[in-house]
């Protein structure tokens, strides 16, 4: 009876730390920031010229001479499908959600003695349902690794620029994201059915990771920008003691590194075209995918106290889960992206982009199933700009929308073991992203 109570109170211990699987990167790093962004093919570290420079490129928050603020929507709907020759109800397919979220951003340009030489901004992205959400997805489940749920946490960030010369200015910033540690103890009192002691602590501490930015005006039209971003994630370590006197312990252990986006070196070069109207923009990013880590939940129950050892149990019914880390064998990255834009019209903006993401990830022949696919990603948008409704400000304001298709190129996979439980698969589909955004300058 003792030990019966004892494991449901761990049960329910472990419910009030759970976590309801493994993703990547940041809705900024997979989709991009602002329909224009979207739109332009994520090409944006030379021709960003607003608020969301904070993240495109630090150092371009001072090629606008205006306060820049805005705020939008996002939505993201995964279209993805695994085909599977075995179905076992015990190993079943995990497929992201449709989601959501707002992101927002801040510039202002000091004024003074430091009148267009320094800026500062402020960006964000928030999700609709949730600030964070942290999936424990074993990983043998078929699962999408880059888009699992990685719209579900929070961003912020943080930028300062300097222009040295009316042609060059640099810049630095900070990404944050939030750890979550913490630790509960419950004493049980098995005669009464209740708890002599509870003890139940959890936090979230800052995680911050650097961002660096160059950003040249070398001519009239043309811009080049140079951009670094430092590895960011998400992770969390809860502990969990239950006790019964000295009579039996349980400590259980949950722990994992979640939301993992990889550093990033971008390159990238803008020409304004003025007998077009046209904007031309490209880049290139190289991201470090081989130092990913295991995202796999790490759990551990470890029994112990007067009853155990008298049984003579000692850590025989002890229960953790891998104690090596997965090897996911990622690869590094290139992605290359180009972008257009009209500007033919004083209130309208008309956009496109394109751009091919290689997947880092090996094919899954072994007994994971992170499973993830070349990207061919095309996008569209428009821009209006009219005058301020409620007059407030003489500048106009801005309407900006964009959609995004990505499509997962098909994949098909032989397990190395005819008698792995998840089988032979072949997997791709799409996912397509809508964003509208509200912007004004003053």
């Amino acid at each position: 009876m003792t030990a019966a109570r004892l494991v449901a109170t761990a049960a329910l211990a472990s419910a009030l730390v759970a976590w309801d699987g493994a993703a990547a990167g940041s809705t900024f790093d997979v989709f991009g920031f602002h329909p224009r962004g979207l739109a332009l093919g994520g090409a944006m570290s030379a021709p960003v010229d607003d608020y969301t420079a904070t993240y495109y490129n630090p150092a371009a928050i001072t090629v606008p001479k205006q306060v820049s603020f805005g705020a939008g929507l996002t939505l993201t709907a995964p279209l993805l499908a695994v085909d599977r020759i075995r179905q076992d109800p015990e190993y079943p397919t995990v497929l992201p959600d449709t989601h959501a979220g707002v992101s927002f951003g801040w510039l202002y340009p000091l004024g003074g003695i430091f009148k267009d030489k320094l800026a500062l901004s402020i960006a964000g992205y928030l999700p609709a349902t949730r600030i964070v959400r942290v999936e424990g997805i074993d990983p043998q489940l078929p699962q999408f690794y880059m888009y699992q749920n990685l719209q579900d946490k929070l961003l912020l960030q943080g930028a300062v620029a300097w222009e040295v010369t009316p042609w060059l200015s640099v810049g630095g910033g900070v990404q944050i994201l939030a750890d979550l540690v913490g630790h509960a103890e419950l004493n049980l009192n098995v005669l009464n059915g209740s708890f002599r002691r509870t003890d139940l602590s959890v936090e979230l501490q800052p995680s911050t990771s650097p961002m660096l930015g160059v950003h040249l005006r070398p001519a009239r039209g043309l811009a080049i920008g140079l951009t670094w971003r430092g590895s960011t994630s998400l992770s969390f370590d809860l502990p969990v003691l239950v006790t019964e006197g000295e009579a039996l312990a349980l400590a259980i252990e949950v722990a994992q590194t979640v939301l993992w986006a990889p550093d990033q070196l971008t390159f990238g070069v803008s020409y304004e075209v003025d007998d077009l109207d046209l904007l031309v923009t490209t880049e290139a990013t190289y991201a470090q995918w081989s130092r990913a880590p295991d995202p796999s939940p790490r759990l551990s129950a470890d029994f112990s106290g007067g009853l155990v050892d008298a049984l003579g149990l000692g850590q025989a019914i002890d229960i953790s889960t891998r104690a090596n880390p997965v090897e996911l064998g990622f690869v590094d990255t290139l992605v290359g992206r180009v972008g257009v834009e009209w500007r033919g019209l004083p209130w309208l903006r008309a956009r496109g982009g394109y751009f091919f993401r290689p997947t880092p990830a090996p094919r899954q022949t072994g007994w994971t199933a992170y499973l993830d696919n070349d990207a061919h990603v095309v996008s569209g948008g428009v821009g209006f700009v009219f005058d301020d409704p409620l007059e407030v400000h003489p500048n106009p304001v801005e309407v900006d929308l964009a959609a995004q298709w990505t499509v997962l190129a098909r994949r098909t996979l032989y397990r190395d073991d005819p008698r792995d439980p998840v089988g032979d698969m072949s997997h791709g589909g799409s996912v397509l992203t809508f964003s509208v955004a509200l912007s004004h300058r003053y």
